[in-house]
């Protein structure tokens, strides 16, 4: 199964201290030059910790690979940044079964192209229901989330919904 990362999804979980979640969910992921560029060259240069992170997993359960074609057409089609436009068009060539993007207008545009995609509260759920980490971990990380909104850039209105259903399945039980 081939699954393809724009570069949020792999910060998010990186700061959070628990990317294996993305490697015991989906084994490998492929990622751009322009997503190892934003998330590891830039975030080394301002001397971010995920961006270690990230990089010692480069060539092991994370491999660089780029479209065959430009991704220009898609950053004009849906006014998109490159980086969005070069995971989109990486996973249209490869036949990812996903995409890992966060933010909503690359979200829209690859849902528009087709296909599948899972931000970093969907890679959550995912865990949660594999069992790799249980409802108060789940709850955790998403306090980061919360907690953090300089550092994480989600939408608060998304992180509470999804912590309520965390808690409503706790509560079922």
């Amino acid at each position: 199964m081939i699954i393809v990362s724009d570069s949020t999804p792999l910060i998010h979980l990186a700061k959070a201290g628990r990317i294996e979640l993305l490697f015991s969910l989906y084994k490998e992921i492929l990622i751009t030059n322009e997503v190892y560029r934003e998330v590891v060259v830039e975030g080394n240069l301002l001397e971010k910790e995920d961006a270690a992170v990230v990089q010692n997993y480069v060539g092991r359960s994370i491999h660089i690979k780029n479209s065959k074609s430009s991704s220009a057409y898609l950053v004009k089609k849906y006014l998109i940044h490159r980086g969005e436009a070069d995971s989109i068009q990486l996973a249209l060539e490869t036949g990812a079964a996903l995409i890992l993007m966060n933010e909503r207008e690359g979200r829209n545009a690859a849902k528009s192209e087709g296909l599948r995609v899972k931000g970093s509260i969907g890679v959550l759920f995912d865990a949660l229901k594999a069992g790799l980490i249980n409802e108060e971990e789940a709850l955790g990380i998403l306090l980061k989330f919360r907690d953090n909104p300089q550092v994480f850039w989600i939408d608060p209105g998304i992180i509470e919904e999804a912590m309520e259903k965390i808690k409503k399945s706790i509560s079922g039980r």
